[in-house]
């Protein structure tokens, strides 16, 4: 099968997204993010926000507790060689 695309365009990368183009592989890949919108967001045209104060209120010790991990199926054997 051949999937062929004339061109890639992107509005917008949030967490987790990826562009991947060519031969690559994404083995394992995860993310992980915390975002806080005190307004939220703003959609349509022309719009017009006046005198706007935004307080986030957060008072956590630890927003997002990242993991270091790695895993390695027991079942899967990585090689690598060298030219």
């Amino acid at each position: 099968m051949t999937i062929q695309f004339d061109s890639i365009n992107v509005n917008s990368i949030h967490a987790g997204s990826g562009i991947f183009v060519g031969i690559n592989a994404q083995n394992y890949w995860k993310t992980q993010s915390k975002e806080n919108y005190a307004l939220g967001m703003v959609v349509g045209h022309s719009n017009i926000i006046h005198y706007n104060i935004n307080v986030i209120y957060d008072n956590d010790l630890i927003d997002t507790p990242f993991e270091n991990t790695t895993v390695s199926p027991a079942s899967t054997t990585h090689s690598s060689s060298s030219s």
